[in-house]
């Protein structure tokens, strides 16, 4: 294939998927038809078509944008920044409003109507768990996070953590507080501290055992009923 014919048909696609997002955060899944992608960007709705021939492949493709824009924000905290922080910030867009979480609950209820947006959901969430994953590990080799274990199953607690996040900035609408809340929830799951911007040591965990105090030479002590004394 010619290059200018590929560059052409990556260009078409990328402007298929911009409108068809756009139709999104209008409309909702239900609202993205042909024909309103085809007035979005003035062509015509048998041209779509050619690009992408049924809504879950659409979807899928709208997915992966996100996807693509969700692991840029990670990648920004590669090198520097809160870990937790860096993944707080992939729901960004809902903490600022410029996406509605009801337009993302309204995808989720159709998935149970439509077997073929049900599948591709599906298969989204498993490229997502499998480059979270990835992201822990490499946080791990560079030693920003301690070891995780199982990373299969942290991610998943991730992805339950944003998941519950957004129905509470849904439902409560305190974005600020849930934001802080998932922030903390995240270093807890990744057993991490808050960066100290200041230099100094962070202060000791509450948990923090004492060593215990060391007998005394010459004294011996006497067993009771409940332990030493």
């Amino acid at each position: 294939m010619p290059k200018v014919v590929r560059e052409y048909k990556d260009q078409a696609r990328h402007r298929i998927i911009e409108a068809a997002v756009q139709v999104l955060h209008r409309k909702g899944l239900a609202g993205i038809t042909m024909d309103e992608i085809a007035r979005e960007i003035g062509v015509s709705k048998g041209a779509l078509y050619l690009y992408f021939p049924s809504k879950a492949q659409l979807l899928e493709a709208i997915l992966s944008r996100f996807r693509d824009e969700m692991m840029a924000k990670l990648e920004r905290s590669v090198e520097e920044g809160d870990v937790a922080e860096g993944i707080a910030g992939t729901i960004d867009k809902i903490f600022s409003g410029e996406f509605n979480p009801v337009v993302w609950h309204q995808v989720i209820a159709d998935s149970a109507d439509d077997p073929e947006i049900r599948e591709a959901l599906r298969e989204d969430a498993k490229r997502d768990s499998k480059l979270l994953q990835e992201f822990l590990h490499r946080m791990e080799l560079r030693g920003r996070i301690p070891p995780q274990g199982d990373l299969e199953a942290v991610a998943d607690v991730i992805y339950l953590a944003l998941g519950g996040t957004i129905v509470q900035v849904s439902t409560r609408g305190d974005v600020a507080e849930s934001r802080k809340r998932l922030v903390r929830v995240l270093r807890w799951i990744l057993g991490v501290s808050p960066i100290n911007r200041g230099g100094s040591p962070p202060a000791p965990s509450r948990t923090t055992r004492r060593p215990a105090p060391r007998a005394r030479p010459g004294r011996a002590r006497r067993r009771t009923g409940v332990g030493y004394k």
